[in-house]
């Protein structure tokens, strides 16, 4: 019997997680959230602490334990600093630990864009995906023999989360981690540039950028200035390891904060989750704590970019 984490048990293991009561959590009767806040308020402590709550706007993983074991993992993302995630896989586990834990997953189809038709994304948005991803096409993202897959999209009123820039060698190819492409990924088939055309076909549809073009950063901030529902993230394994001059600079040029531009941002990791005691994402939560220091973020637009953005982008209520 698949488990299911009603909104009633969420906000209990969220606030037993704020308060330090669940599993072992309280120190001397102060929970380990309420310390981390307490230290926040005096500019010390955990990093986690130091911004609204988050939503994971790039998650990977899948969820097979006990309902006890579930609201235990949610309370510890939670005292940790992410509140929910945006799960994106590309098989049933999808759906099944959406089913095991929907407050806390946003449940996200990736997808062959080279296969599949109109009528297979109507089909998975039915059966509760709340946007698709698209990565590894044969064609640039912007030719048009994708747009009725954009077409379709735009019909639901889901948004598309595209993979841009550099895609790790061994995904797509013979014997690789997905399914076998034709012929050899061309990374140059995700730039961000591609993302123009798309929107000028379809300026309604919401786009989520992954990993910020890795390495075609102007790029990407060219897009997210220009276009109205283009957004992006610095998931993945390079921007945050980028010199906080380059963002600074980008965001920030001469000291002078682009808000318009920063406000388009959507905190990600693009780690996984659901493995007891290992919690990737803090290191993310501290490269963007140190983004909005950097660039003098103020706080509604840390709160627009750590889950403002994602909640507009996905239609979901706060």
């Amino acid at each position: 019997m698949v488990y299911r984490l009603t909104r009633r048990e969420f906000v209990r293991t969220a606030a037993a997680a704020a308060t330090g009561v669940l599993g072992g959590m309280a120190h001397g009767g102060r929970g380990a959230a309420a310390e981390a806040n307490r230290a926040a308020a005096t500019g010390q402590g955990d990093p986690a602490a130091r911004s609204s709550m988050r939503i994971d706007s790039h998650a990977h993983g899948a969820y097979k334990g006990e309902p006890q074991a579930i609201r235990d993992y949610v309370a510890e993302c939670c005292k940790r600093g992410v509140e929910r995630i945006v799960l994106i896989q590309s098989d049933e586990t999808l759906f099944d630990t959406y089913a095991r834990c929907p407050e806390f997953v946003i449940p996200v189809a990736q997808v062959d864009i080279d296969t599949i038709k109109p009528d297979e994304i109507s089909r998975l948005i039915e059966r509760g995906a709340k946007g698709i991803k698209f990565i590894g096409p044969m064609h640039s993202y912007g030719a048009d023999i994708y747009f009725p897959l954009y077409e379709r999209l735009c019909q639901c009123g889901v948004p598309a989360v595209f993979h841009t820039g550099y895609l790790m060698v061994g995904l797509f190819e013979k014997g690789g981690r997905f399914y076998e492409k034709p012929s050899l990924i061309d990374i140059t088939d995700m730039r961000p540039a591609a993302i123009d055309r798309i929107v000028r076909g379809f300026p309604e549809l919401k786009i989520l950028m992954a990993h910020f073009g890795n390495p075609w950063w102007e790029e990407t901030w060219k897009m997210i200035s220009t276009h109205r529902n283009v957004y992006a993230d610095f998931s993945g394994g390079t921007a945050y390891r980028r010199s906080m001059l380059m963002w600074s600079e980008m965001f920030a040029p001469d000291g002078n904060l682009d808000a318009a531009s920063a406000g388009k941002l959507c905190f990600g990791s693009d780690t996984g989750y659901f493995s007891p005691g290992s919690h990737q994402f803090t290191d993310y939560i501290a490269f963007y704590e140190r983004f909005f220091d950097r660039v003098g973020m103020p706080a509604d637009l840390r709160a627009k970019i750590n889950r403002g953005n994602v909640l507009q982008l996905f239609g979901l209520k706060a």
